[in-house]
């Protein structure tokens, strides 16, 4: 007998559905079921398990541009002493300044994408990272201008 992952049980609706709201996450959910061609109740039942079973794990926005005009966004390589990468991660989420972790393969083990006020922040955050226990080395990307960002 073969096991059902979540993945088997999203349908065409489900995936029309998180492509729209990937398109923009502040539709109504009138404006949802339209699209759709389904019922209101029908969204609603859907987001609830899409969230419940993990699929959506969470709503946010994208902002055009910093709020802070003068935020520096940046690139953390960070190379990790051992195995397993899992323990060291939750200190490096643990940072305001994080946006996104991904522990990628190749000369470095973890990817972070940070924000901060200004270089000097970009210098204190990055020493700081490299300062933790497990940590081998840190080294600061400074993002000099993004050309696409988001779902292609």
């Amino acid at each position: 007998m073969t096991r059902k992952t979540k993945s088997d049980e999203i349908d065409t609706t489900d995936r029309n559905l998180i492509e729209l709201l990937r398109k923009d996450g502040r539709q109504p959910v009138l404006a949802l079921a339209r699209a759709l061609g389904v019922s209101r109740s029908t969204v609603q039942d859907r987001l609830a398990r899409l969230v419940r079973d993990g699929i959506i794990q969470r709503f946010t926005i994208e902002l055009a541009k910093p709020i802070e005009p003068s935020a520096v966004k940046a690139f953390l390589m960070v190379r990790i002493e051992g195995r397993p990468c899992a323990r060291v991660i939750p200190s490096l989420t643990g940072h305001p300044e994080v946006e996104s972790c991904h522990h990628v393969s190749g000369p470095m083990d973890v990817l972070l994408s940070v924000r901060v006020a200004d270089l000097a922040a970009l210098n204190e955050l990055r020493e700081r990272i490299g300062a933790t226990a497990g940590i081998l080395s840190v080294t600061a990307v400074p993002v000099l201008r993004t050309h696409l960002d988001g779902p292609m």
